[in-house]
């Protein structure tokens, strides 16, 4: 079943710009303003140390972690479905 939905070249082409458009929303949303947030939250525990881990420091860290994984899974369904579409595009051209 898995196999079926990852073979992107058997979906319908609105179906892939769907999927373009919703990953997009999706990586904007999730890796807005992380870089700021991580940078933050480094010289939080820099400045304080053990006791801002204790307070919480390190669990934010982690959802900071968390979130820059799916930011890069959500970019990489973005790329997948980018080169589809454009493949299918110069694909069309050549005939």
């Amino acid at each position: 079943m898995l196999r079926r939905w990852s073979n992107l070249d058997k979906w319908n082409i609105w179906a892939l710009l769907a999927g373009l458009g919703f990953s997009a929303v999706l990586f904007a949303w999730s890796s807005f303003n992380l870089y700021n947030l991580a940078a933050a939250n480094l010289r939080l525990i820099s400045s304080f140390g053990a006791m801002a881990l204790i307070d919480g420091a390190m669990l934010q860290l982690l959802e900071i972690l968390v979130y820059g994984g799916l930011s890069l899974g959500l970019y990489l369904a973005f790329r997948g479905f980018d080169t589809e579409i454009i493949e299918r595009w110069r694909a069309s051209n050549k005939d």
